[in-house]
């Protein structure tokens, strides 16, 4: 008889894996959003992940971290770049590429 408990363990920590990358990618759009506005551009609905990785958070502690990218327009049709960067759920930096004022 096959023991099912290794698996089990291990499908529920790819769903807590998942669950938590769709909570940071949550979090990353509501602050693409939030910084579109207050910039007075329009957000473009998409958000791509860029990369993942490790880096070192403001008290010298090594962090899982995600890059996310976004696009906006703020007149005619030229389109912008913009990155979210997350430590963990919480958004560290929102850069928004040069563009015209």
């Amino acid at each position: 008889m096959i023991d099912l408990a290794p698996w089990l363990l291990g499908l529920a920590i790819v769903a807590l894996v998942w669950w938590r990358a769709m909570g940071a990618r949550s979090a990353a759009r509501r602050a693409a959003q939030t910084a579109c506005e207050e910039a007075d551009v329009i957000f473009i609905d998409e958000l791509a992940f860029k990369r993942i990785g490790f880096s070192r958070d403001g008290q010298g502690s090594w962090r899982l971290t995600r890059r996310y990218g976004f696009e906006f327009y703020s007149r005619g049709d030229r389109r912008y770049a913009g990155t979210i960067e997350m430590h963990g759920q919480r958004v560290v930096r929102v850069y928004m590429g040069p563009r015209p004022v």
